[in-house]
């Protein structure tokens, strides 16, 4: 009877391990899928006829770089907002890395902060994501202005205007993307104090 149990608890100990790493990698892969959805609405939004110009100030990688960076994992943060970041760059042929760090800096610094103070709360996220949408305008601006490719042309009050109208942008899309977000994405939450981890869940 001992040894009937015992072979089958290790029978099971495979089945257990794969499903486990199945759910730790489903919401990864959403994550990666909604990122590439994301760039692909940045750039071909901007090029419809007429109606185009509306989408030119919505930063959609800063929208999910707050979403998946007000949860605890800085690591799954700082990438997503550089690969996203990067691909931006490549896909306007502006400065490259400006995008991909001011990204990174925004995914790390929430989920690092997001280990101490919960942020992933619905009102919250929708406080953090215009600091956000400002820091990442002006780190922009400031690394083209470092390496002189700033229009000399453009003045203060322009910065000002376009970082106001991509912060109003950005939280007024961002308003049925965090729905969308929560519906359809996983979700790593670290328990604060403890060294568990909860499995990754849908919202």
């Amino acid at each position: 009877m001992d040894y009937v149990m015992r072979n089958a608890y290790f029978r099971r100990r495979p089945a257990a391990t794969s499903v486990s790493l199945a759910s730790d990698a489903n919401p990864t892969i959403r994550v990666i899928v909604a990122m590439f959805l994301c760039l692909l609405l940045q750039t071909l939004l901007p090029l419809v006829p007429k109606v185009g110009p509306l989408f030119r100030y919505i930063d959609f990688m800063v929208i999910l770089t707050v979403f998946v960076g007000v949860q605890p994992h800085a690591v799954r943060a700082s990438l997503i907002g550089m690969t996203g970041g990067l691909a931006q760059d490549l896909a306007y042929g502006v400065l490259y890395g400006a995008n991909g760090f001011s990204k990174t800096v925004i995914g790390y610094l929430l989920a690092t902060v997001s280990v101490k103070f919960s942020l992933d709360s619905k009102p919250v996220r929708f406080l953090v994501l215009p600091l956000c949408s400002i820091v990442n305008s002006l780190l922009f601006v400031y690394f083209h202005y470092f390496f002189g490719l700033q229009a000399k042309a453009t003045t203060f009050r322009d910065i000002v205007r376009v970082a106001l109208c991509q912060l109003v942008a950005n939280v007024i899309v961002a308003i049925p993307l965090f729905w969308l977000f929560d519906r359809t994405l996983g979700k790593w939450l670290a328990v604060r104090g403890s060294g568990k981890t909860i499995e990754p869940r849908a919202f």
